[in-house]
């Protein structure tokens, strides 16, 4: 796909969110809104998986080479697993379709925030990734958790996107372009420095990164567990992709800027791994578990070599895929640790899903969340940060006390001990999108090297 035809896939999506917003008039109602919609991102990924090398388009503000043909058919394809399960579960006690329409709308954004090159396009994609995440997290509006957690998310979020866009107006004052391609070279002096640290400060509070994760646990406990695992993954990979393609400008440019970055992976991966262990709430849990991986995923960054762009781009897919899969397991059992006692009995397909996933997410090989690591740990000892790679071994080391927590009370269990002892009933479309994210965690690892060159990996 070439030109402007190469922008069909984000048109889907965002016709197919218009469509979810009059749920209410279609045949089958919110459901067929979930499914239309998951039928239309699923549609957009296997189209813009085609777009890599479509060229520049609307005056160079947005680049459709192979990195951003990946991202954007990951966040199409994620957006699809999410609504197949909401046509089959739906949302507690509220209407799916506006969930639809608001995962759609984010998903649109992301896409765009995928391609980006510049510094407008930029920051209108990130706040349309964003922004509905928002309102998803507060979506039950009889529930003062959720209230309280979505304004939480949204006061931080909009903080730190003033200060992100401060410092855009910066980079834009030291180079005197809005593209990507006039900050090449063009960004010095203590003006230069600020835009970049202040741009910074937007993108790691966007991925929840320590030193501005603090309100996303909260927001994430009050929020429906479904609303969760979208929120916690999607706009993450767009933010992340975002963060390769301005950062990895930016960090040769920008004196400090690398070491800044390492400081926030370093204690992202020490202070999410740790909160994570006491954790019962699932969503707690994985909320302090996505703080530790944003700390990986910053190493491809702070590496600054060829190998850790794409590297952190495939990671960041591979890390939502289980992430996503494990909270609507949660969705569907509950969302307290002790929920999961006898699964293996009960449901034992899920109970096995369950456990591939959280092995992905360690890094046990040979899953893609393995082959990520890997490539990650790798891109930074190419950039010779010995002590990033040691702290980021240790850090997937602990992490495995906290996922094996989650493991242990399916098998070991009595499912007497499980609260609430019903299962949910049978869902195909819920079934299929669970087995499709298997399918993709298992298939990943040994496909990794086909997708690292279409991301441009050595």
């Amino acid at each position: 796909m070439t030109g402007y035809a190469a922008l069909i896939p984000e048109a889907l999506v965002l016709a197919a969110a218009l469509a979810a917003l009059f749920a209410g008039l279609l045949p089958g109602g919110a459901r067929t809104a979930a499914g239309g919609g998951a039928a239309a991102a699923a549609l957009s990924a296997v189209l813009a998986a085609n777009t890599g090398g479509a060229g520049s388009l609307l005056s160079g503000t947005l680049a459709l080479d192979g990195a951003a043909a990946f991202v954007r058919a990951a966040i199409a394809a994620l957006t699809a697993a999410y609504l197949m399960w909401l046509a089959g579960r739906g949302v507690a006690g509220e209407r799916a379709g506006e969930a639809a329409a608001l995962a759609l709308l984010s998903a649109g954004g992301g896409m765009l925030l995928a391609s980006a090159t510049d510094l407008v396009t930029f920051f209108v994609a990130v706040e349309l990734a964003t922004m509905p995440a928002y309102v998803l997290v507060g979506y039950r509006r009889d529930d003062a958790r959720g209230l309280e957690g979505a304004l939480k998310y949204f006061l931080l979020s909009l903080l730190t996107s003033l200060v992100m866009l401060y410092g855009l107006s910066f980079l834009y004052g030291v180079s005197g372009s809005t593209r990507y391609a006039g900050l090449d070279g063009g960004v010095s002096g203590t003006l230069g420095l600020a835009g970049a640290l202040l741009v910074a400060v937007g993108l790691l509070a966007k991925i929840s990164a320590v030193p501005f994760h603090f309100w996303a646990p909260d927001g994430y406990a009050g929020a429906p567990a479904e609303t969760v695992a979208f929120v916690s993954t999607v706009p993450k990979v767009a933010a992340m992709a975002a963060a390769v393609r301005l950062l990895g400008l930016l960090a040769p440019q920008v004196p400090n800027l690398p070491l800044t970055l390492a400081l926030a992976a370093a204690a992202s991966m020490v202070l999410g791994n740790l909160a994570a262990f006491p954790q019962r709430d699932i969503r707690r849990l994985m909320a302090y578990s996505g703080i530790g991986h944003a700390g990986y995923l910053l190493m491809g960054i702070v590496a600054g070599t060829e190998r850790g762009a794409p590297a952190t781009l495939f990671y960041a897919a591979v890390f939502a895929v289980p992430s996503m899969a494990v909270v609507l397991i949660a969705a569907e059992e509950g969302t307290d640790v002790r929920d999961l006692a006898g699964l293996a009995e009960r449901r034992p397909a899920a109970a096995w899903a369950m456990t591939a996933f959280l092995l992905s997410l360690i890094g046990i090989p040979p899953l893609a969340g393995f082959v990520g690591k890997l490539q990650l740990f790798g891109a930074a000892l190419d950039g010779a940060w010995v002590w990033l790679v040691v702290l980021a071994v240790s850090a997937s080391a602990v992490s495995a006390g906290y996922y094996f927590r989650l493991i242990a009370p399916m098998f070991l269990a009595p499912a007497e001990e499980r609260p609430a002892a019903r299962a949910p009933a049978p869902s195909a479309p819920a079934a299929l999108a669970l087995a499709a994210m298997l399918a993709v965690t298992l298939a990943a690892g040994v496909l990794a090297s086909p997708l690292l060159r279409l991301l441009g990996a050595a």
